[in-house]
């Protein structure tokens, strides 16, 4: 008699990636380019229950329909955000194939040099080709997208601190330490370095990072993420706010 075959369970990023892949083709596959699974998640070196499942959807060069593709795309990702088992892991961005050419990725804050590497490493799901495997990526490049990046997150951070209710304690903390993380990222892929996630972006700052900046508000950042409390956040938010300028700045410095 035969020994029975030991299956692997499928977790909730196996469940997630079938399930929005097969919606996906149904609602809006005759418009689908390609749609990637990357990440952390396709690298299969993501931490289960912090890492997000990350997807870029390219949508086919046709700028009359864009609004009604768009919408139909936004009812999938809200039927996925609206579901607990996924809401919180789920990231989708969509890109249009005219958007993936050199000089617009030149001139977009929509669409950076990193996207493009990360497209590139990424595992195809729905399409023939990878769309962004026609770009020519270099280090160079990666700096600009890198530090564009690092940008954004600043700016998100503002928003979020701007806006937050006075007593809000919990979103200080969490706008303070998504702009944190996302600045250190970036300044790792700024650096050269690829394979990490945001679980040991901490340790790998420290280790690689050798500018005038704190280490620690990376590590109290991912903590926060992973259910730790701070103590203080206004002076946590103060630390991520110059920290994550410091970054920017270094890379504007040294970014040729």
């Amino acid at each position: 008699m035969s020994t029975p075959t030991k299956r692997k369970m499928p977790d909730e990023y196996d469940v997630l990636i079938l399930k929005l892949t097969a919606k996906l083709k149904k609602e809006v596959g005759n418009e689908i380019t390609a749609f990637l699974l990357v990440g952390s998640v396709a690298r299969k070196n993501y931490v289960k229950g912090d890492s997000d499942c990350d997807f870029y959807l390219v949508i086919k060069k046709d700028r009359d329909k864009q609004v009604e593709i768009l919408q139909k795309i936004g009812k999938v990702k809200a039927e996925f955000e609206n579901d607990p088992q996924y809401s919180s892991i789920i990231d989708l961005m969509v890109f249009f194939e005219e958007d993936l050419n050199e000089e617009n990725i030149n001139t977009s804050s929509i669409v950076n040099w990193v996207h493009i590497s990360t497209g590139q490493q990424g595992e195809l799901k729905i399409g023939k080709e990878n769309p962004f495997d026609k770009l020519k990526v270099n280090q160079s490049k990666i700096k600009k997208g890198a530090t564009q990046i690092c940008l954004d997150n600043i700016f998100i951070m503002r928003d979020g601190f701007l806006n937050a209710p006075a007593d809000a304690q919990d979103e200080l903390a969490f706008y303070g330490s998504e702009a944190v993380i996302g600045c250190a990222q970036a300044l790792l892929l700024f650096m050269g370095e690829k394979n990490f996630n945001r679980y040991n972006v901490p340790e790998l700052f420290a280790e690689k990072v050798k500018i005038s900046v704190d280490p620690k508000v990376v590590i109290d950042a991912r903590d926060f993420r992973l259910g730790a409390k701070i103590d203080n956040v206004t002076d946590f938010a103060e630390r991520c706010y110059d920290f994550s300028w410091a970054i920017f700045e270094y890379m504007l410095k040294n970014i040729k």
